[in-house]
């Protein structure tokens, strides 16, 4: 009797736990099914079969399957490389470009914020480190509406600030009956907004930082280029754009951006 579609899909979850070491056991087939066929309309696979071949041989698409498959599990500060980079470095020069220029309003985006932990972690970051009459404008974006809605609302589970510094989770959370809730804080400002990265411009066109991580494994290399050369058009001269840690800019669009942390994959517009 031939195997059916459903049979193939069940191969395929036992392969990628085979060869990822993830127990799926506890996704929802919805769930991993989305997720699943998302990569393969990237690579241009339209069956469960062939896929489960093609991930066997191609360790890279594995681990963008893994990247999609857990791209949910998110938490306040999660990957802190970046962010203490951010702290550490690139502030201290867009703190001097702004003073060179006598402006105190600085410009990020989140591009594919999810549920918000990003955005929030940003605004966090940001205040702490700019002095405290600057203004912090942090843009929000994302195709999910759902996401979005959850991401403004701002409350969140304790194990989602599991990795916030205690300081942090006073400072900038206030604790609801079963949750944390989001503060406003002087002079830091969110702004939620839905957005297609491969279709809309970008969000502003005087934008310091991009934070962009874990998004485009969602795209082909031609969506990349056109996604990526939206946020260069966002960019002010020297601005930043910081990626996912398993990402690379494709080699197209690489002259537009100059490497300043490949460990935490941070690239300065040129």
């Amino acid at each position: 009797m031939a195997i059916n579609e459903p049979d193939y899909f069940k191969l395929l979850t036992k392969k990628i736990s085979k060869l990822s070491g993830i127990i799926l056991d506890s996704y929802r087939d919805k769930y991993l099914k989305r997720r699943i066929e998302l990569r393969m309309k990237v690579v241009g696979i339209k069956d469960y079969r062939e896929y489960a071949r093609f991930i066997e041989k191609d360790e890279n698409e594995l681990k963008a399957l893994i990247d999609t498959l857990t791209i949910n599990v998110t938490e306040f500060m999660r990957d802190k490389g970046p962010f203490e980079y951010f702290r550490d470095k690139l502030a201290v020069d867009i703190i001097e470009r702004k003073q060179k220029s006598q402006s105190k309003l600085v410009r990020f985006w989140s591009a594919g914020c999810s549920c918000g932990e990003e955005p929030y972690s940003i605004g966090m970051c940001a205040r702490e480190v700019f002095p405290e009459d600057w203004s912090i404008s942090v843009y929000a974006t994302d195709i999910d509406e759902k996401c979005l809605k959850t991401a403004s609302e701002g409350v969140y589970c304790k194990d989602k600030l599991q990795n916030l510094d205690y300081s942090l989770k006073s400072k900038y959370f206030e604790k609801t009956e079963n949750d944390y809730k989001i503060k406003n804080t002087n002079k830091l400002s969110y702004r939620f907004k839905r957005h297609d990265l491969t279709n809309d411009p970008p969000i502003s066109k005087h934008l310091d930082t991009v934070f962009c991580r874990n998004v485009m494994i969602y795209f082909n290399e031609k969506q990349k280029v056109k996604m990526i050369t939206r946020f260069h058009e966002g960019l002010i001269k020297g601005g930043f754009l910081v990626i996912g840690k398993s990402e690379t800019l494709p080699n197209e669009i690489r002259h537009l951006f100059e490497p300043v942390s490949l460990k935490n994959k941070i690239y300065m517009k040129v």
